[in-house]
C-alpha cells in the first residue's frame, strides 16, 4: 500500500508541476499582451460629398479649388483625380502628374498609364502570382471613383478592378436544360443552331455545357452571342444564377480594391494620407504593397535639378544624368531582419531619415514620411528609361510575403508562396513641403526639416558653444575559450578593467582632452556578448560594482560621462537566461530568426567560427518586458547613462502567424521603450541613430559617415549631419578601425561633417582578442593610439568648438575640390581635399587643409 501511495504522490506531483509549467508558459508567453499598449489606434470615417470652393479665377486652369491655406492652394481635376498645389508666395505650381505627359514619346503601354496614375498597388491573385493595378486604368478610366470633402482637403475613393465580364451576359458554363428553356426556345432555329455550335460538353463540370475556346477568343462572335441572348430575354441575374449552379452555389467575386486617398493642406505643406482602415478587398486578391504619387513634382528633360535621397549621409541624383538603366531603391532603417538573406554580398549604409526631395531651378519639394516609414522603401529614377521624367516616391509594404521551399522525393522541389492573412492597419502619411527658390537646395531642405523637428520638440537647439566631446569606447570583458584541468569553458577575459579604464581617461585628460564620453563595452552579464539584459551583474573580473562606481564618479567630477553599452534586440547565443524558442522573432515557417556577423570566407551571416557572434532577434512582443525588468535593475546599478547598441539601429518584425507584428508596430514599441528609458533621467547614446531615436538621444554614435556609391547617384552630401548639428552631439565609426587610415583625410571629413573624434581602446593588446568573437577590434591598444587620438581631438576641437552649438546653414561644393560650410553664428569653414592650394572669395585654402572664417573672439 505504501508503494502504491508513493507512486500516486509522485504521479500527482509530476502532473501538478506539468500543469503549473504549462499554465506559466501559456500566461508568460502566449497570452502576453503588454506590448499592445504601445500601439497606435486607427479609424476611418466616410466624408461628406465634395463641393469645390468658390473662386472667381482659378490659379490653375482646368481645375477646381479643393482647399486653401495661408500660403498654398490645393486644386484638383475631378475627371482625372490629379491634383496641383499652387504656391501663393512664388506662383509656382507643383503637379501630382506631369501636365505634359501626353506628349511623352518615351513612355508606352503600362508606362504611359503610370504617368496618369496617383498610385499603384501590387497584389497576389487567386493563383498566388503577383500582379499590379494602376488607379488610372482600373478606376479613373472606368469611372469607378467618387470624391469626398474632408477637413481642408479632398478624399478620392477609388474602386480598382475589372467589374465587366469578358463574355458579357453569355454564361461560360450552363446546363443544357436552362440553355434550352431560357434561350434556345425563344429564338428561331437558325440562331439556336449558332448558339448550340458554340457550346460543348464541360470537361470539369459533368452535366453542363461550356463555351468553346474558339468563341471565347472571337470578339465578333461574342458580340453576336450577346445580342442573341439579349433577344431571348436572358439577363445578368440569370448569368449569376448559372455561375452559382456551376460552382456549387458559390459565385466567385471579381478581384477589386477600394482605396481612399486623402489630400489636405497644413500651413506650407500638402499632407497625403491613405488610411488603410478604409481599404476593402473583394475576391481572392490580396494587396502586398502600394506606391504613392510616383510623379509628384517630377522633373522633365528640359529641366535642371536633382533628387535628394536618404542614402547613408545623403545623396544627390542629378536630373537627366544618363544613367537610365539604374534605379535607387532602399529600405528605410535597413532591411527587415525577418526578410534578410543569410548571404550578404556587401556592407552598406542604411537610410536612416524618412525624407526625400526634389530640387528644381525655381522651387523645391521636401517630402517626409510621417507614418508608415518603417514599412517603406524609397525609389528614384531618371529620365529616358521608362519615360521622360526624373522622379522619386515611396512604396509601402502592406502585407508580408515569402516563399517556402518544399522538397519531395527524388530531388523534386517547389517554392510555396506565403501571404499574410490580414492587411496592415495604419495611416500611410507623407507630407510635402514646398520650398522657395533660395531655400530649395539640399541645404535649404535640411534647414527646413531641422526647424520642423525643433518645433515638434524632436530636436532642441543648443545654446552655448563648448568644446566638442571625445568619444571613447572601452572594450571590457570579452568571452574567450579557457580551460581548467583540461576542461574547456567560456570565460570572461578582462581586456580593460575599470581601474585601467580610469588610467586611460587620466592619460587623455592629462593631454588636454575634455568632455570624454566613455562607452563601456562588455561591463556586465558576461562581457560584450552579454546575457539577456533583464538584470545587471557587473563583471567581477573588471573590478565589480565598486570599481564601476569609482570610474563613474571620476568621470562626473571631470565633466565627462560614463555610458553602459546594452544590447536588447540582438541576444547572443551565449545568453543563459533567454528562452529563444518562445521569445525570438519568427519566420512564417516557424523557424526563429538567428543571424550573425558576415563570414568573409562564406559570405554567410550564420556561419561564423565563434558561437557568441551568432544572435537571436528578440520579438518586439517581448521587448517591453525585457526593458521593464532592466529598468528595475538599472535603478540599483552604478551606471548612470546608457548606450543603446540596437534600439536605434534596427526595426525587426515578427512573422509568427498567430501574432504578426509588422515593422511600423515594432517602431511604435521601440519608441515607447526609448521614452521609458529617458524617463529615468539618463543620458542616452544611440548607436546607428535612426531618426525616430533623436527625440530621446543626447549622443549619436556610429552614424553614417558616407553614402553607398550606387551607380545612379552623382554626389554625396552630409544631409544627416546638417539636420542634427547644433542639436545633438554625434560621431561616426571608430577612427582606429578605419579601412584606410589617413589622419589628414579623417580630420578633413570630421570637420566637414561636424563629427567629434571616436576611438575604441583597450588596456591589453588586441592580440588577446584574436581567437574571440571580438577579433574585429584588431588594433585597440591604448598606448599605440593615444598620441593620434589626442592630436586629432585638439585639431578638430580648435575648429568645431566655435560652432558646436550652431546649425549648419549651408553646405556647398565649390570648384577645385573645395567645400564651404556656413554656420548660423556667422562662421564659415573651407575644406580643401585636393592636392593643390585653392582660393575662393579672397580666402586661400592650403592643399588638403582648411580655413575657418568669421570667428568671434
Amino acid at each position: 500500500m505504501k508503494k502504491v501511495s508513493i507512486k500516486k504522490v509522485i504521479l500527482f506531483t509530476v502532473t501538478l508541476l506539468t500543469v503549473a509549467y504549462a499554465v506559466y508558459i501559456c500566461f508568460h508567453y502566449f497570452l502576453y499582451r503588454d506590448y499592445e499598449q504601445c500601439l497606435a489606434r486607427y479609424s476611418y470615417e466616410p466624408g461628406a460629398e465634395f463641393e469645390p470652393l468658390p473662386e472667381a479665377e482659378p490659379s490653375v486652369p482646368g481645375m477646381v479649388l479643393a482647399a486653401e491655406s495661408d500660403v498654398l492652394k490645393l486644386y484638383t481635376n475631378t475627371k482625372t483625380t490629379e491634383i496641383a498645389v499652387y504656391d501663393k508666395r512664388t506662383g509656382e505650381i507643383t503637379w501630382s502628374n506631369p501636365p505634359d505627359r501626353n506628349a511623352d514619346n518615351i513612355a508606352t503601354g503600362i508606362n504611359k498609364i503610370a504617368l496618369h496614375s496617383q498610385f499603384m498597388v501590387t497584389y497576389v491573385n487567386h493563383m498566388m502570382t503577383q500582379a499590379t493595378m494602376y488607379n488610372f486604368n482600373y478606376s479613373v478610366e472606368r469611372e469607378q471613383y467618387h470624391a469626398e470633402k474632408i477637413d481642408n482637403g479632398i478624399r478620392y475613393v477609388y474602386l480598382l478592378g475589372d467589374l465587366s465580364n469578358p463574355t458579357g451576359i453569355v454564361p461560360p458554363i450552363i446546363s443544357p436544360e436552362r440553355l434550352e428553356a431560357l434561350v434556345l426556345s425563344k429564338l428561331d432555329e437558325k440562331d439556336a443552331r449558332t448558339i448550340r455550335s458554340n457550346y460543348t460538353e464541360a470537361s470539369d463540370h459533368p452535366g453542363f455545357l461550356e463555351l468553346t475556346s474558339g468563341i471565347r477568343a472571337s470578339r465578333v462572335g461574342l458580340q453576336k452571342m450577346n445580342r442573341l441572348f439579349e433577344e431571348a430575354g436572358y439577363s445578368m441575374e440569370d448569368f449569376n444564377q448559372e455561375a452559382a449552379m456551376a460552382s456549387g452555389g458559390e459565385v466567385q467575386e471579381p478581384t477589386t480594391f477600394t482605396i481612399p486617398l486623402e489630400y489636405s493642406l497644413a500651413d506650407d505643406k500638402l499632407e497625403v494620407c491613405i488610411p488603410t482602415a478604409g481599404i476593402e478587398e473583394t475576391g481572392k486578391g490580396k494587396i502586398i504593397s502600394l506606391s504613392l504619387l510616383p510623379f509628384m513634382g517630377a522633373g522633365g528633360l528640359d529641366e535642371e535639378g536633382y533628387i535628394l535621397v536618404p542614402n547613408g549621409t545623403g545623396s544627390l541624383i542629378k536630373f537627366n544624368n544618363g544613367k537610365k538603366t539604374e534605379r535607387y531603391n532602399q529600405y528605410l532603417y535597413g532591411i527587415d531582419e525577418t526578410a534578410q538573406s543569410y548571404t550578404s554580398i556587401e556592407e552598406s549604409e542604411k537610410a536612416r531619415i524618412p525624407v526625400f526631395g526634389i530640387k528644381k531651378e525655381k522651387s523645391g519639394i521636401l517630402a517626409e514620411i510621417t507614418s508608415g516609414d518603417a514599412l517603406s522603401n524609397i525609389i528614384a529614377m531618371v529620365s529616358r528609361d521608362l519615360n521622360s521624367y526624373n522622379y522619386v516616391y515611396p512604396t509601402f509594404t502592406l502585407r508580408g510575403t515569402d516563399t517556402v521551399s518544399m522538397f519531395g522525393v527524388e530531388g523534386m522541389s517547389a517554392d510555396l508562396p506565403i501571404v499574410e492573412k490580414d492587411l496592415y492597419v495604419l495611416d500611410l502619411k507623407v507630407g510635402y513641403a514646398f520650398l522657395e527658390s533660395e531655400d530649395s537646395s539640399y541645404s535649404g531642405m535640411a534647414n527646413y526639416y531641422r526647424n520642423q523637428l525643433i518645433q515638434r520638440g524632436t530636436l532642441k537647439k543648443k545654446e552655448v558653444s563648448v568644446p566638442i566631446p571625445f568619444y571613447l569606447d572601452i572594450a571590457g570583458g570579452v568571452k574567450r575559450r579557457e580551460s581548467f584541468l583540461g576542461v574547456p569553458y567560456m570565460g570572461v577575459y578582462p581586456m580593460t578593467r575599470f581601474d585601467e579604464a580610469q588610467a586611460i581617461v587620466d592619460a587623455l585628460r592629462g593631454d588636454g582632452v575634455a568632455s570624454i564620453r566613455l562607452n563601456y563595452l562588455g561591463w556586465f552579464n558576461g562581457g560584450y556578448y552579454h546575457d539577456v539584459a533583464q538584470n545587471i551583474r557587473e563583471e567581477r573580473v573588471l573590478g565589480g560594482r565598486k570599481g564601476l562606481g569609482k570610474l563613474n564618479e571620476s568621470l562626473i567630477a571631470s565633466d565627462s560621462r560614463l555610458y553602459g553599452d546594452v544590447a536588447f534586440q540582438r541576444i547572443s547565443f551565449e545568453s543563459d537566461h533567454y528562452n529563444w524558442r518562445m521569445e525570438t522573432a519568427q519566420y512564417y515557417c516557424g523557424y526563429v530568426v538567428a543571424l550573425g556577423r558576415t563570414n568573409p570566407a562564406t559570405l554567410r551571416t550564420d556561419s561564423m567560427t565563434y558561437h557568441e557572434v551568432l544572435y537571436h532577434v528578440l520579438s518586439p512582443k517581448y521587448l517591453v518586458r525585457h526593458i521593464d525588468r532592466f529598468r528595475e535593475a538599472y535603478k540599483r546599478s552604478e551606471i548612470e547613462n546608457l548606450s543603446l547598441r540596437d534600439l536605434g539601429d534596427m526595426v525587426p518584425s515578427d512573422k509568427r502567424r498567430s501574432n504578426v507584428i509588422n515593422r511600423e508596430q515594432s517602431k511604435q514599441i521601440i519608441l515607447r521603450q526609448f521614452e521609458k528609458l529617458a524617463q529615468e533621467g539618463a543620458y542616452i547614446m544611440t548607436n546607428g541613430g535612426n531618426a525616430y531615436s533623436w527625440a530621446y538621444s543626447s549622443d549619436l554614435a556610429n552614424i553614417p559617415s558616407g553614402h553607398n556609391p550606387f551607380d545612379i547617384v552623382d554626389e554625396e552630401v552630409p544631409f544627416y549631419q546638417m539636420v542634427v548639428h547644433g542639436c545633438i552631439d554625434y560621431t561616426g565609426y571608430p577612427v582606429n578601425l578605419s579601412d584606410c587610415y589617413d589622419q589628414q583625410d579623417i580630420l578633413l571629413r570630421s570637420m566637414e561633417y561636424g563629427m567629434a573624434p571616436h576611438f575604441i581602446l583597450t588596456w591589453q593588446d588586441s592580440s588577446e582578442m584574436k581567437y574571440t568573437g571580438l577579433n574585429i577590434f584588431y588594433t585597440t591598444r591604448y598606448d599605440i593610439w593615444l598620441k593620434d587620438a589626442v592630436d586629432l581631438y585638439h585639431e578638430t576641437n580648435a575648429v568645431l568648438s566655435h560652432v558646436s552649438a550652431s546649425t549648419i546653414k549651408a553646405h556647398e561644393v565649390l570648384a577645385g575640390g573645395v567645400k564651404r560650410i556656413s554656420y548660423d553664428n556667422g562662421c564659415v569653414l573651407y575644406i580643401n581635399t585636393s592636392m593643390k592650394q585653392a582660393c575662393h572669395g579672397g580666402v586661400t585654402i592650403p592643399a588638403r587643409g582648411y580655413v575657418l572664417e568669421g570667428v568671434r573672439e
